[in-house]
């Protein structure tokens, strides 16, 4: 049946999410159009407008466009909308205030979501998925017809999210500059797309709770948990060079939405002698934010992307206690390096307590230093952990992403 059903996946910007689900569904055989703002082939109009610029600007902004690509997706089903694209990507690099970059990301979406439902209503798609906040206007040209209209919410519900930044502007208004409020008919469409949507894809049991919080029918969604790259995310190969430390990695942007604050909070009333909290990503908010902090975490801005893999090699444990998430990729990836894990249910991770790692309330420092010691003095704990934090990881591949993926798709379009 598969290979008679016409579909097209649509999203505005860089989303590796967004290419493995178009892999996965292509490579069972479904015939899928993806439309994109841009996605790297080595040809077309994108390649021309980037020879055009200065030999050093044009090096920059190849690299991360070409990191807009997969392997597994056919360049041949590929629309792509580069202009809107480009002009967000370069108000990323005038460094505009927050809220600012928040409007073109509206604008952006707006723009992608009204091209791809013109599409939708001229191929009628047995059926469509979008992406929350760019999605709407496609799901309902495909309702109009009849056709399948399927959101894939890659993060908790907003009004959720919002609600929580709320409380900690309260709680740590220090950090608070790290939580920019999108614009509100942001929030209004993103509310009105998961009520609306036939379907609800979500990666995690949290995204699905906060769904049905703000209105989403529960038989509605489906909980599909990502995927890793188990072969490039492993254990080292060999055993660490001893050097005395409990490195604790961390791996997204240092901001409140991460619980980045609760996670330093932690490293300093932990008083673990050898501990060596390694902090990986953009830091954003003021300096003076962080500056209590200092002596008790080692930033690191930015590890290039084929080298990430290395970095999981020289920890001993992940800690990642974030406030609002759908399913953080860098748990499944430090699971697949055999790293225990300590994170939030929030985080949307696989990890189960006890066994791979350690599931904590979100804002509770005590209980991240309880974890953290325990961890620090007890090697073989983290041993057992590690293995089964391996063994956790390899039942989430993104070849079991594509099976789940393939197998509930079949069922919905009988």
């Amino acid at each position: 049946m598969s290979a008679r059903v016409r579909g097209l996946v649509g999203h505005p910007g860089s989303n590796h999410l967004a290419y493995q689900l178009v892999a996965a569904l292509q490579r069972h055989g479904f015939d899928v159009g993806f439309e994109t703002g841009v996605f790297w082939t080595g040809t077309g109009l994108v390649p021309k407008l980037t020879a055009l610029l200065p030999a050093a600007m044009r090096a920059k902004l190849e690299r991360e466009l070409k990191r807009r690509s997969h392997a597994g997706v056919d360049p041949a089903s590929v629309v792509q909308r580069p202009l809107a694209e480009l002009l967000y990507i370069a108000t990323t690099r005038l460094k505009l205030a927050p809220e600012t970059q928040l409007a073109a990301i509206a604008w952006r979406n707006d723009l992608f979501d009204a091209q791809f439902a013109a599409r939708v209503a001229d191929e009628r798609p047995a059926f469509v998925i979008g992406h929350d906040s760019s999605a709407l206007a496609a799901q309902r040209a495909a309702q109009r017809y009849g056709g399948l209209a399927i959101l894939n919410q890659v993060i908790g519900h907003i009004a959720t999210g919002l609600d929580l930044f709320a409380q900690e502007a309260r709680l740590a208004p220090e950090f608070a500059e790290t939580l920019p409020l999108p614009p509100a008919r942001v929030i209004a469409q993103c509310t009105t797309e998961a009520v609306e949507a036939d379907r609800v894809i979500v990666p995690s049991a949290y995204v699905a709770d906060t769904m049905a919080a703000n209105g989403t029918d529960p038989s509605r969604i489906f909980v599909l948990p990502y995927g890793v790259d188990t072969k490039r995310f492993c254990p080292a190969p060999t055993k660490r060079a001893e050097d005395g430390k409990f490195r604790v990695l961390f791996v997204g942007g240092l901001t409140q939405r991460k619980g980045i604050k609760y996670l330093l909070e932690a490293a300093k009333r932990a008083a673990i002698p050898n501990l060596e909290l390694v902090c990986v990503g953009k830091k954003l908010g003021s300096d003076a934010a962080f500056a209590p902090y200092a002596e008790f975490f080692r930033h690191v801005p930015h590890v290039p992307f084929h080298e990430v893999h290395r970095l999981y090699q020289t920890a001993d444990a992940f800690a990642y206690p974030s406030l609002h998430e759908g399913s953080a990729f860098a748990s499944y990836e430090a699971l697949a390096s055999g790293l225990p894990v300590v994170c939030t249910p929030n985080t949307g991770s696989v990890v189960q307590d006890g066994v791979e790692g350690f599931l904590v309330p979100i804002r509770d420092v005590d209980a991240l230093v309880e974890r953290l010691r325990l961890l620090a003095r007890d090697p073989d704990l983290r041993a057992r952990m590690g293995v089964a934090a391996r063994a956790r990881a390899e039942q989430f591949t993104w070849a079991h992403y594509g099976d789940r993926l393939s197998t509930w798709f079949q069922a919905q379009l009988k």
